[in-house]
């Protein structure tokens, strides 16, 4: 098939109603493409038949990242002005008195880099002010929950110093918004924003700091995953906090020249030793998500003796640990540890859409595509799955 590295391979054409606006109801009902690896064949079912085809034995690794309301709605203190604030990723103790090389020593309680809208209008020193519901009236309706300032600003992104009483995540809870993607149409008036908080959450979210979901978790419900787990089967939790750069578009014609944002992720050492047990039996492990399969990926090491499994052979072995992962992976990429992967259906021209390219086979995800639209899957966050094995 010769190299899979420019960016036009990658597309395709999706009608509009086939973007899922709200989640199915239960969560577990959405419906599940079953695609074999080896073969291309393709089954239809609905999510909650996945537990029929979980073996006993077989590993599931979950992402347990909770998305916090990084949408934020202010005033600018100057001009009154509105300005929407999105928080990326909140920055280290270590970098949080970031200007005093310049001789303007500021301690803030929280610093975090963020995207602005409208950028153009604002500059370093800027302050901003936060209440519930700011954009509803031109008056400010008494102290802010949270003070804002621009520390620097760069690359599209602005560092953001915040000042507030209580605690950051408290004040969030009261003026922060869930951060839907861009494809999630919402307004004001819109009954389903306020289901979204529950909506765009998996039922196993646990550690805050994401602000965008791992949406192959969200079609799981406790009861189906109790039923996994009777059948003999492991569940077993990471974390990776998911950066809005998952929505960033690739802009390189050869997509070997894109870089991904780095995103922190955590792999317990009860998680290590549950997936390197799995291996050593010669088990499945079977991710939820594409932002399992990068912690995974991101973490295994050859072993100095190879699995006595002759099912699988194989010779890494994962290891636990607390960092940060630009893991980009497209076709060509060699998988040493997934075995298989739920994941929902992807944008054209995505990385995520590369990562299943390159664990299914590029020909194998089009065929499957073009058959999803053929059978109106709802799509992207809020649609339906896919469980490649």
């Amino acid at each position: 098939m010769g190299r899979l590295t420019e960016l036009h391979q990658y597309d395709y054409q999706l009608p509009g109603e086939l973007i899922a606006q709200i989640p199915a109801k239960p969560r577990d009902h959405c419906r599940l493409m079953v695609l074999s690896r080896g073969t291309g064949q393709i089954e239809h079912k609905r999510f909650v038949d996945v537990v029929k085809l979980i073996e006993p034995g077989d590993l599931l690794v979950i992402n347990n990242t909770k998305v916090i309301k990084a949408r934020l709605l202010g005033r600018k203190k100057a001009t009154n002005g509105k300005v929407e604030v999105l928080l990326l990723r909140r920055l280290a103790e270590a970098e949080k008195m970031l200007r005093s090389s310049c001789g303007k020593e500021e301690n803030f309680k929280e610093v975090w880099e963020t995207i602005v809208r409208p950028a153009r209008r604002i500059r370093e020193d800027t302050e901003v002010l936060f209440w519930k519901n700011s954009w509803a009236s031109e008056r400010s309706p008494g102290i802010p929950y949270l003070l804002g300032k621009v520390l620097s600003r760069g690359a599209g992104k602005f560092i953001f110093g915040f000042d507030f009483t209580g605690t950051f995540q408290e004040n969030l809870e009261k003026i922060g918004e869930v951060p839907l993607p861009p494809y999630v149409k919402r307004n004001s008036q819109d009954r389903s924003k306020l289901q979204d908080k529950k909506w765009y959450q998996t039922v196993f979210a646990e550690k805050e700091g994401a602000v965008a979901a791992p949406t192959a978790g969200l079609h799981f419900t406790r009861r189906l995953l109790n039923r996994i787990e009777t059948k003999g089967a492991k569940v077993v939790p990471l974390t990776l906090h998911v950066s809005w750069g998952t929505f960033k578009p690739v802009r390189e014609t050869e997509i070997t020249g894109h870089r991904l944002d780095a995103e922190y992720f955590e792999l317990s050492s009860a998680t290590a030793r549950a997936i390197n047990q799995a291996i050593e039996k010669g088990k499945r492990i079977i991710a939820v998500g594409t932002t399992t399969v990068r912690v995974l990926e991101s973490c295994c090491a050859e072993r100095k003796s190879p699995s006595i499994s002759a099912r699988w052979g194989k010779k890494v072995v994962v290891k636990p640990g607390k960092s940060w992962t630009e893991l980009f992976i497209y076709p060509g990429f060699e998988f040493k540890v997934v075995d298989g992967l739920i994941t929902n259906f992807h944008l054209p021209q995505s990385t995520l859409l590369m990562l299943v390219a390159a664990f299914a086979g590029k020909e194998n995800i089009f065929q499957a595509y073009e058959e999803a639209i053929k059978e109106k899957y709802h799509f992207y966050s809020y649609g339906d799955a896919m469980f490649i094995i």
